[in-house]
């Protein structure tokens, strides 16, 4: 049962802590080797003195206090959502105290680690890698379950209509730049060698690739407003239109971030072409489009209505030889509601100042 608790924009333990930082989180994965120095697992105990409660990733300062009485202070990196830790019925109060952490020293700020195990002052261990072992408790966080209203779920499920309902996180990983290894051009490997993963990571500045519709973690909903579809991915609310019909209502395409999108369909499948992308990123690992770039998406549902299947076929003579096709599923998630995704870069304060 969760706790049902209220959180603020930070929770400290005696306020807003009284140091400069000017380390922004990574959000990308803690064991990302290009983000963290992965060679070497290190272990601190302290206190958690303040937990920054806010979207991609949820994070926190601690304070150590070494051999010789000095202070030093941690930033670290909690890995997932805040609504990812509500799932698993953890709270930022519940990260206040005494802890002990292990984890991956950040490549970009010495002071920042990316925690794999914290052992939280309940007792519990918080262990960020499924296939992990616990290193102090006999006791782990279980892993994130929904708790959703009976009432809710029971209306979706009654409600249900193809394609048209949310739809759980992705299944399986993101893809990667190495997945498409063999098919880059020279200047798709030249751009994707000016990508600086510490430096350059879109998710720096609350920002993601251009194919989100099924590549990010979080859940979405597609919605179907007659005229035009809405797929409202959860993270970065991002808010994609498909028009069915773009020609009778006089839209023209205009150049964005995730371009412009028309949708038609066959039998039972929606198909999806999408040009006029003007964000340089096609993955937040560097992967990179030029201006020629179409994408060509289908969604279908699976015969037992549970599962979404999804492809996209990127087209980029500039960046691969041959079209790409990345394909991926979710699954439904009955009763579970889109929440805003109010991403925020770094420990600036509450909300006002």
């Amino acid at each position: 049962m969760q706790k049902n608790r209220r959180v603020p924009f930070t929770v400290s333990l005696f306020g807003a802590f009284c140091i400069t930082s000017s380390a922004f989180a990574h959000h990308g994965t803690v064991a990302n080797g290009a983000l963290y120095l992965t060679e070497s697992l290190l272990e601190f105990e302290g206190e958690i003195v303040e937990v920054l409660w806010r979207n991609p990733h949820a994070r926190a300062r601690m304070s150590v206090i070494d051999p010789n009485g000095e202070e030093k202070v941690w930033e670290l990196e909690l890995g997932p959502t805040p609504r990812e830790l509500e799932n698993q019925d953890l709270y930022a109060d519940d990260f206040l105290g005494r802890v002990r952490v292990a984890g991956y020293q950040s490549r970009r700020d010495p002071n920042e680690i990316g925690a794999m195990h914290i052992l939280l002052p309940s007792g519990e261990e918080l262990i960020r890698s499924r296939s992990a072992v616990p290193l102090w408790s006999d006791t782990r966080v279980p892993d994130a379950t929904e708790n959703l209203d009976p009432a809710k779920v029971a209306e979706a499920r009654r409600t249900a209509n193809g394609i048209f309902r949310v739809w759980g996180p992705r299944l399986l990983s993101r893809p990667t730049a190495a997945d498409f290894e063999t098919q880059f051009t020279d200047r798709g490997r030249a751009l994707l060698a000016q990508f600086n993963a510490v430096t350059d990571n879109p998710e720096l500045e609350c920002r993601t690739g251009v194919v989100p519709s099924m590549m990010d973690p979080n859940a979405l909903e597609i919605v179907d407003e007659g005229d035009r579809i809405i797929i409202h991915a959860e993270e970065y609310n991002v808010r994609r239109t498909v028009y069915l019909d773009f020609e009778a209502g006089g839209v023209e395409p205009i150049p964005s971030t995730y371009g412009f999108s028309v949708g038609r369909w066959e039998d039972d499948a929606l198909t999806v072409t999408t040009t006029h992308m003007d964000y340089p990123l096609m993955l937040p690992d560097g992967v990179p489009h030029s201006d020629q770039v179409e994408l060509f998406e289908s969604f279908s549902i699976s015969d037992d209505q549970t599962m979404l299947n999804y492809s996209v076929t990127v087209t980029d003579p500039v960046v691969f030889t041959e079209p790409v096709t990345i394909e991926r599923q979710r699954r439904w998630n009955p009763g579970y509601e889109i929440l805003d995704f109010d991403c925020v870069l770094s420990w600036i304060g509450e909300e006002g100042d």
